[in-house]
């Protein structure tokens, strides 16, 4: 009866210590996912910048309404671009 509450005892240790390691793991995965998103949220940013500077640079040699087609058609694009690279990454 002593070999089995030993190896209980041995069991939970062995689960505790599991416990501990998988609660690493897991915070590090959270932070990996948490600076992700940072890092998305700045692409974003840099996305935007970058439409608004086509922009502003069309609108120096094209009207207005023109420029802001051009600027929505690559916004477009590149929406599609990564939408099919999703759907390629899904199969």
């Amino acid at each position: 009866m002593s070999q089995i509450a030993e190896f209980v005892a041995a069991f939970f240790d062995y689960l505790r210590a599991e416990g501990r390691s998988l609660r690493w793991a897991i915070a590090g995965v959270a932070g990996a996912l948490l600076l992700l998103l940072v890092a998305a949220a700045v692409l974003l940013a840099a996305l935007g910048f970058l439409l608004a500077a086509l922009y502003l640079a069309l609108v120096a040699v094209v009207p207005p309404a023109l420029a802001a087609m051009v600027t929505g058609l690559v916004a477009l694009v590149l929406a599609g671009g990564i939408a099919w690279i999703a759907r390629l990454n899904l199969r």
